[in-house]
């Protein structure tokens, strides 16, 4: 089957370009002298000779003649706007049998056609009485030229669309060939090409289908919808594999949609959204599957969010913690309790890392310092862990050498005022200056 493609040379009606002068020949009129339409016809301004035709015509609409030159120059003029749209650039745009310049085209040289071919062309009103020749049957060779063009193209199509294995479409481009140009060659082993191959894919469709009838009724469902997407492919849409298709694909989807709620019951979020998303690929009509795919959206980034929380925790960052993980509780509408779960830990290992430092403050004998740490241990609960206690006793502490050092300091006897200090320093050695009073001997 030889067909024609943009790489072999259109049949040589296709590129002969029919020259100006040549379509002004007919105008020329049988006396020798012409006048200043065919003039104007013959140096190609077909707008100015038109109207200067339809001057004339409205002027004396009696005139025969005026007439003719009227309807002549109008062939003319429909003729040249003719070919800019066949020659012209737009025309050659995707080559895919609808170049839009060659059906304007094709239209003006039918407008042309019907035009040469009114009642004042024939008889003797289209030569005696004007002194014109008769006009030659130019639109009907722009016409058969345009529409053997538009049927290449077409065929093109045709030929790109059955390489690609789309029969369906290939089938109608060599139709709209066929409508243009029914003796195009190549093009009646083409249709008879289609023709067997739709049947060979009609047959092949049948079989599938049968298979997935009978996947569907052993459950494999995945099987059965793969059966089915190919009958579909090789029935060129008809109706009931696409039918079958749909039913499957739904039930698919409710099987995810069930499995993903019970994912995100137990807090499977990320695994959820899975197969919410396989289940909305299945059906994209299922609403379960949409709305509980936007749920799992928001509740995996929260959930994301959590984990970066507990990060700074573990690396007690505080602050950073605290911002990350309450911005997370506004995320999330199924995690609230995990959030203040995390919270409370983070706020007890705070607690504890502040209850740490007092302890190491007090066993360094730094009261004062380990009160206030303590009091900041304490701040807003009543007690936790000893914290209470330790406070308690290191400010009975403070209070007892406080007045210990008051009466060291108005003691006369030495050896009773050593031996407060004495006291003192069993108690708080750094309290002071209790350290140089005990190396002056309490003197």
């Amino acid at each position: 089957m030889v067909l024609f493609t943009r790489f072999q040379p259109l049949p040589r009606l296709l590129l002969m370009a029919w020259p100006a002068l040549l379509a002004c020949q007919s105008l020329v009129p049988v006396a020798s002298e012409p006048d200043e339409v065919h003039l104007l016809v013959a140096s190609g301004q077909y707008a100015a000779a038109v109207e200067l035709a339809q001057a004339r015509a409205s002027a004396d609409p009696n005139n025969a003649h005026a007439r003719d030159e009227h309807r002549l120059a109008s062939v003319a003029f429909l003729l040249n706007k003719g070919r800019e749209w066949s020659f012209g650039e737009w025309s050659f745009e995707g080559d895919e049998g609808d170049g839009g310049g060659d059906e304007i085209a094709l239209e003006l040289f039918e407008q042309a056609r019907a035009l040469s071919l009114s009642p004042e062309s024939e008889g003797d009103s289209s030569t005696g009485g004007s002194g014109l020749v008769p006009t030659p049957d130019q639109p009907q060779q722009w016409m058969e030229k345009t529409r053997a063009k538009i049927a290449v193209r077409w065929m093109v199509r045709g030929e790109r669309l059955l390489a690609t294995g789309d029969l369906s479409d290939a089938g109608d481009a060599f139709g709209m060939a066929a409508r243009y140009d029914p003796s195009l060659r190549g093009l009646e082993a083409a249709v008879a090409s289609i023709d067997k191959r739709l049947e060979f894919h009609s047959d092949l469709a049948e079989d599938y289908y049968n298979a997935g009838i009978g996947h569907l009724q052993s459950g494999n469902l995945e099987v059965a919808r793969s059966r089915f997407s190919y009958a579909d492919k090789y029935s060129h849409g008809e109706q009931r594999a696409q039918e079958r298709l749909g039913e499957v694909r739904g039930e698919i989807a409710r099987r995810h949609v069930a499995l993903a709620e019970t994912l995100e019951s137990t807090g499977f979020f990320s695994a959820a959204r899975v197969e919410y998303l396989t289940a909305a690929d299945s059906d994209p009509g299922n609403d379960e599957a949409q709305r509980g795919l936007e749920r799992m959206h928001l509740e995996a980034q929260a959930f994301e969010t959590l984990k970066r929380g507990e990060m700074w925790v573990l690396r007690r960052e505080w602050e950073r913690a605290t911002e990350v993980l309450l911005a997370g509780r506004e995320q999330t509408q199924m995690q609230e309790e995990a959030f203040d779960l995390v919270l409370l830990q983070l706020e007890d290992a705070r607690t504890q890392e502040s209850y740490d430092l007092a302890m190491n403050l007090e066993h360094d004998f730094r009261f004062s310092k380990a009160i206030s740490q303590y009091e900041r241990v304490l701040d807003g609960r009543d007690f936790y862990l000893d914290a209470r206690t330790r406070l308690d006793i290191l400010r009975e502490k403070v209070e007892h050498v406080e007045v210990l050092y008051e009466s060291q300091g108005s003691e006369q006897d030495p050896d009773e005022r050593l031996k407060l200090l004495r006291q003192i320093e069993f108690i708080w050695p750094d309290y002071k200056d209790i350290q140089a009073l005990l190396e002056s001997g309490g003197s």
